[in-house]
């Protein structure tokens, strides 16, 4: 009614209301007001009785706190270590569409609801292959974590694809396309959520190829120690958290190498377009890889914040989930000299009560795992940040001055993290092809 009203003052007819876009209106209505309850409902899979940091700081503590600080310039300044890849069994076919079928009912109703017209395959056959490769992290990752898992996506008879395109070969696959690389999300398990809602529809619509990373804690990579899987993954030392966020940065810059890298140096040399994007933490991290990346790349992060403090601390979901009592009543934190001498009055590196220890955490992540301290990516111009107005787990204002920071197009989307997981995908693919476009037209 209200645009409506606009219309009419400006002298514009109002166009006209058909029973289609009335229908329309009232299913968006609907999963709008969903959306909100499953925002507040998802909140509830990351509480429980086993806590994150219920076995407190970590020993290693120090040593991974100075080895994260020291990595993004170690990796701009060096060239980042090419992995060497085995694979996992050869290239099979498979159909685009979570579960294998053309599409998700899902993204099919999602597609009609908000009129998008692009729900039907342009490739309807896929290859698909998964490979592996040791982590350069694995000194500090414990056992069972040290191998990093993934899987490619490619359109078989996609035009990009044909001998006589620019490009390179993957394990014996012409391509030439662009490629997305995926950073996982917290929870994200395997490939299966990624690959259903991003990298087939970007295959099968878009001829877009895909690389799914995963992540150490998570899936095949849990800690041998933990003893297989028992319910959502809860880290148990505030080193765990560390070692999962930098262990994928570095992973992702080596698959970065591995794709670019000339053959003598043991990579692909492939000259195709790269965009780095991920949801939520995967978001993050796929926006911190671009910005240590010596590499040409665009980077599409949705629902991301501009570091860790703002999601584990003050006030967001996470933050009910960490055992703040078990950080201050345990051993205080074996810290690195720069970062004890950076503590700001009230406080102390030996907390007390779940107050100081929260403080505390909220310092090491601010210092450590802030993206705001560091350059922007190699491309200006090349990024688009999409965001939520109502996250309870990343704070909007934290998205922003990431956006500011980079320079990003920033989209806003109503809803929560939760919705936009649920009802975002067509948004946040948007987002990836047009932050390739962009790279596609920067001159640095």
């Amino acid at each position: 009614e209200r645009e409506r009203e606009r219309e009419r003052e400006m002298g514009l007819a109002a166009p006209p209301i058909r029973p289609v876009a009335s229908v329309r209106w009232l299913l968006s209505v609907s999963i709008g007001w969903t959306a909100h309850l499953v925002d507040w409902i998802a909140p509830l899979g990351f509480l429980g009785k086993r806590k994150n940091m219920r076995l407190g700081w970590g020993d290693d503590l120090s040593a991974v706190l100075t080895r994260t600080d020291d990595l993004p310039s170690s990796i701009r300044k060096g060239k980042p270590f090419v992995p060497a890849v085995e694979w996992e069994g050869e290239w099979r076919e498979m159909r685009a569409g979570m579960g294998g079928g053309k599409l998700s009912f899902l993204d099919r109703f999602k597609a009609w609801t908000y009129g998008d017209d692009k729900d039907r395959e342009k490739y309807k056959t896929l290859l698909v292959r998964e490979g592996r490769f040791a982590s350069p992290f694995s000194d500090l990752l414990d056992e069972g974590c040290k191998t990093v898992y993934f899987r490619l996506v490619i359109p078989k008879h996609a035009p990009a694809a044909s001998p006589e395109a620019r490009g390179g070969d993957i394990a014996g696959v012409r391509w030439a396309g662009p490629i997305a690389v995926h950073f996982p999300a917290t929870g994200d398990e395997g490939f299966s959520l990624r690959s259903g809602f991003y990298a087939e529809p970007l295959a099968a619509r878009d001829g877009v190829a895909s690389v799914i990373l995963t992540m150490s804690y998570y899936g095949r990579r849990r800690p041998a120690a933990w003893g297989g899987y028992k319910g959502p993954a809860k880290f148990e030392t505030l080193s765990q958290v560390m070692k999962m966020s930098a262990s994928v940065v570095q992973e992702g810059s080596c698959l970065i190498e591995w794709l670019k890298a000339p053959p003598a140096r043991g990579g692909l040399g492939l000259a195709n377009d790269v965009v780095l994007t991920g949801a939520s933490l995967g978001g993050a991290m796929s926006a911190l890889c671009a910005q240590v990346t010596p590499n040409r790349v665009a980077v599409a992060p949705c629902l991301p914040s501009h570091g860790a403090g703002p999601v584990w601390t003050k006030g967001s979901i996470l933050s009910y989930t960490v055992d703040w009592k078990r950080l201050a009543s345990g051993p205080p934190p074996d810290l690195p000299a720069g970062l004890l001498a950076s503590l700001p009055p009230g406080v102390t590196a030996e907390p007390r009560t779940p107050g100081e220890a929260e403080d505390l955490v909220e310092h090491i992540l601010e210092k450590v795992a802030n993206m705001l301290k560091e350059p922007p990516p190699v491309v200006s111009g090349a990024s688009v940040i999409v965001y939520m107005k109502n996250d309870l787990f990343v704070p909007p204002w934290s998205t922003k001055k990431l956006a500011h920071h980079f320079g990003a197009e920033l989209r806003a989307l109503d809803g929560g993290h939760g919705s936009g997981f649920l009802l975002a995908h067509l948004q946040f693919r948007r987002a990836m092809l047009d932050a390739l476009a962009m790279l596609g037209g920067a001159s640095n």
